[in-house]
């Protein structure tokens, strides 16, 4: 990877990474740009399609919100071929989210330039919006938290699912933006695959110049991963003892609505028709009667137990760790948590890391004899 500096101009480095996005369109390295975008109002964020410097106005790349995993939007365009080259920029667990998602043929890899960026988390959309509501600055936050390597603020937390992350820096991308542990009053770095991406464009114009990452990062980096690692041990322990029987699971799971948000807003849930969605748990009135007398009492619904672990089996050993089925419960079921104790569990059994290799196939496609034996 070559690394570059970009340089901030008047202390903004929301500024610095539109004019590098619009250099990207500009010099046609992309034809199209797939950003976070605020609203008119500055009081969210949004994934938003760009495909002229006009349309850059208002990208944030830093906002600390993601109201979707942004994998869902780049599906949306490049399920086929778009005909254009598409860039994407997205956080880590985006990233993954984006190759698991092509591993199912959702997304169409060929065409996208993957634009990775750092991050320490995200808020809650409603807390973020209650953030901008009080005068939130994006410059002024990612400059605390660029040296600090805390994104909490003024006692509002970030999302479960971020504060266990130990993805901080982005892996799998073309070009990545980097920001932790560096001076974003002043500068900004660029990581780039030269055999995927050709800058020369940029560097001939001035706005990218040689630079290498400030020595400091790698250790703020690396103590923050240890720092995240050891928190979510000690939470998956706790809530693994929670939930160390079937009763214990279904307190867990009893404030749940049965509305199914956390299936659509997941990336990896992607069946074209849910099971859930049929008319296979819809019983005459007699089954119900004779469950309840064999019972003596049956919850309404049946099915929530059955629900939750269909898609810990789904989902478990692909899951990416993006937190966005917690972020949609209006119940607010820890779902990170049983999703990062059960997936983790998955995932090592079969030693797969979803979202880190195209050339590595989901374990549910595949058979080894020996996979579940033993070790």
């Amino acid at each position: 990877m070559k690394t570059a500096l970009l340089k901030v101009e008047s202390g903004s480095p929301r500024q610095a990474a539109a004019n590098f996005f619009q250099a990207l369109l500009d010099r046609q390295v992309v034809d199209a740009l797939i950003v976070p975008r605020e609203v008119p109002s500055r009081r969210m964020a949004v994934p938003a399609l760009a495909v002229s410097g006009d349309g850059l106005s208002g990208a944030n790349p830093f906002a600390p919100v993601a109201i979707i995993n942004a994998a869902r939007a780049v599906s949306r365009l490049t399920s086929r071929d778009p005909g254009v080259k598409v860039g994407a920029v997205l956080r880590p667990c985006e990233i993954r989210a984006l190759v698991e998602m092509a591993k199912f043929q959702q997304i169409t890899l060929e065409q996208v330039l993957i634009i990775g960026t750092d991050c320490l988390g995200t808020f809650e959309p409603a807390d973020y919006y209650q953030l901008t509501g009080a005068g939130f600055d994006t410059d002024a936050w990612l400059a605390q938290a660029a040296g600090s390597g805390k994104a909490a603020l003024n006692g509002t937390k970030i999302r479960t699912a971020c504060a266990i992350c130990e993805a901080i820096s982005p892996s799998g991308a073309h070009l990545s933006l980097h920001w932790v542990g560096c001076d974003v009053h002043r500068e900004l770095y660029i990581a780039c695959d030269d055999e995927r991406v050709n800058l020369d464009a940029l560097f001939d114009g001035g706005i990218l110049v040689p630079g290498e990452l400030p020595a400091a990062r790698q250790s703020l980096v690396e103590s923050l991963q240890k720092e995240r690692r050891e928190l979510a041990q000690e939470m998956c322990r706790d809530f693994a003892s929670r939930v160390a029987d079937v009763n214990r699971l279904l307190d867990e799971l009893a404030p749940c609505l049965g509305c199914h948000n956390c299936r659509e807003v997941c990336p990896i849930c992607v069946c074209r028709e849910c099971v859930f969605d049929s008319n296979l748990f819809e019983h005459e009135p007699s089954r119900y009667l004779h469950w309840a007398a064999a019972r003596g009492a049956l919850e309404l619904p049946t099915d929530t137990l059955l629900y939750h672990l269909t898609r810990m089996h789904h989902m478990g050993v692909s899951c990416v760790g993006c937190g966005q089925c917690e972020s949609g419960c209006p119940s607010k079921i820890p779902l990170t948590l049983l999703f990062r104790t059960i997936g983790q569990k998955l995932q090592d059994l079969f030693s797969y890391v979803p979202g880190a290799s195209m050339d590595e196939p989901p374990p549910l496609t595949t058979y080894k004899e020996h996979e579940l034996e033993p070790r």
